[in-house]
């Protein structure tokens, strides 16, 4: 009885503790996350967020593991159902580009789909880790800074829970590149309420925005992206939000 009485203490803590001081206690806790990454360049930020298991680790003991979002189940298996029904509705296979493909859990489960998958992430040996992991015809991986290098070209970006992890201005410039594809793909981890302060600013590191009450919404100030139509391809509830997958076309096809 120890573990569920202590749970119920929590939560009674919880709703007797004014939502100022949880805000703020919040806000401390992802400052106190991101800060042994301050000033550090967002190449190095990551290859020690995998280096250091930050984002933790798996039951085989990956050399490198991309979080419980890009293993668990429950958030995986539908966002690949989603993503497989999208790109088989389509007329032909598209060239894809994945910003931030991870430990390639994710990707490897749709990348059959594409004409050409292009895999991309900042950190250097991992992209060689997978690299030498997965190989098929349609597939390659590319090492890029995805907030300063130019993007490769192709149809469809998918950005799958990386912005989260960026500060404003370095999400601004990816934001501004992504038009050039024809759909963009973006799941970001987010408030269970309607009505939460999107796009609170935060430094590049293994934290979200999700513990001080905001999250990505490109469509919203200061990114506001301009889609021709936007739907949701999937949307998940789990660890202390809504995991959602939003689909926005940016130009008309074939342009």
């Amino acid at each position: 009885m120890r573990k569920p009485l202590k749970l119920l203490s929590r939560r009674i803590v919880k709703a007797l503790v004014p939502r100022v001081v949880l805000n703020i206690r919040s806000r401390l806790r992802l400052k106190n996350e991101d800060r042994p990454f301050s000033s550090v360049p967002p190449k190095e930020i990551f290859a020690k967020v995998y280096a250091q298991g930050l984002w933790g680790g798996s039951d085989i003991k990956a050399d490198f593991y991309s979080g419980c979002g890009s293993h668990d189940p429950s958030v995986v298996d539908p966002y690949v159902k989603s993503i497989r029904t999208f790109l088989g509705k389509l007329s032909t296979p598209p060239v894809i580009v994945d910003l931030g493909c991870g430990d390639f859990y994710v990707g490897n489960q749709i990348c059959d789909l594409a004409k050409e998958y292009v895999a991309c992430d900042i950190v250097e040996d991992l992209i060689q880790r997978n690299s030498n992991r997965f190989r098929k015809s349609n597939l390659r991986f590319v090492c890029l800074d995805a907030i300063d290098d130019r993007l490769p070209e192709g149809d469809i970006v998918f950005i799958r829970q990386v912005l989260q992890h960026l500060s404003n201005e370095q999400i601004a410039k990816i934001v501004a590149k992504i038009t050039n594809y024809t759909f963009a793909v973006i799941t970001e981890h987010l408030p269970r309420s309607m009505n939460f302060k999107a796009n609170a600013d935060k430094p590049a590191g293994p934290g979200i925005r999700l513990g001080i009450g905001s999250g990505v919404v490109l469509t919203e100030a200061p990114f506001s992206l301009v889609a021709m139509a936007s739907t949701v391809l999937c949307e998940i509830e789990g660890y202390g939000g809504v995991i959602r997958t939003s689909l926005y076309q940016l130009r008309a096809a074939g342009d």
